[in-house]
């Protein structure tokens, strides 16, 4: 009888190895988030933004901007209105789409200043004006994994910030390859739009999501944070996960609001 315990126990822990080698999983901070950091008046701001959503993150310098490095990244975030006052990035905007394409994922986590916006900044070409919406104006979500991963979002997340401006400065419409993720109900603007470029995923984000975030620390808003950074998972090379050193030692369940 013993023996029959025995033998079952080591059966349990070859199929327990064998899971994590063929379903290999991850704590959402096993990624690693470059940010892009944006104009200076915010940076006190999306600093606290990541802290209230307790992300870690690096900050790309001047000399970060060669594509071995980026590739080092699971995500590069950009914050406020980066393209128009962070120059390292708009004098290397061009290495940043090259990362994306090499498998990697970009994502702007605020808004854009549409004044000296140029449509070729991101990988495909993306046009942008100047509305401005509250953050009661109401959207639409489309079927996509940024909504279900790692948190279940629903349109109740993006209402009440309580930031100002819940959004500004996007598209009007998404031109092919360009896909809405968040339309607002009254006007039908993709307030967020999705690509694929090359092996890798691009996201313009124009709602206001850092400043939110740093004003109020709603858990809201640090769940939609977490799931525009983390939604994807590590970063692909084909159709080969990169497989990085990771810090085991944090957890998706102490990075959650409570």
């Amino acid at each position: 009888m013993l023996q029959k315990v025995l033998l079952f126990r080591c059966f349990n822990c070859c199929l327990i190895v064998l899971f994590f080698f063929v379903f290999p999983t991850f704590s959402a901070q096993e990624l690693k988030v470059g940010f892009v950091q944006g104009r200076g008046d915010d940076a006190l701001v999306e600093e606290q933004a990541f802290k209230n959503a307790k992300i870690e993150f690096e900050v790309l310098e001047k000399g970060d901007y060669k594509i071995d490095t980026l590739l080092k990244y699971d995500v590069i975030a950009v914050g406020v209105v980066a393209y128009d006052k962070n120059e390292p990035l708009k004098e290397n905007f061009e290495i940043v789409n090259e990362y994306v394409k090499e498998g990697g994922y970009l994502v702007t986590v605020d808004f854009q200043q549409d004044s000296t916006w140029n449509k070729i900044f991101l990988p495909h070409p993306l046009a942008l004006l100047d509305p401005d919406l509250d953050d009661n104006v109401g959207v639409i979500l489309a079927d996509h994994d940024i909504f279900k991963k790692p948190n279940a979002l629903t349109d109740k997340h993006f209402g009440g910030w309580g930031g100002g401006d819940f959004m500004a400065d996007g598209p009007h419409e998404a031109p092919n390859p360009w896909k809405p993720l968040i339309t607002d109900k009254p006007n039908k603007w993709p307030l967020v739009v999705w690509a694929k470029a090359g092996k890798g995923d691009v996201v313009f984000n124009s709602l206001q999501i850092l400043q939110s975030l740093g004003r109020t620390g709603k858990k809201e808003v640090s769940e939609v944070l977490h799931n525009f950074l983390f939604w994807r998972g590590p970063r692909v090379s084909g159709d080969v996960v990169v497989d990085a050193k990771r810090k085991l030692t944090t957890t998706w369940s102490v990075l959650k609001m409570h």
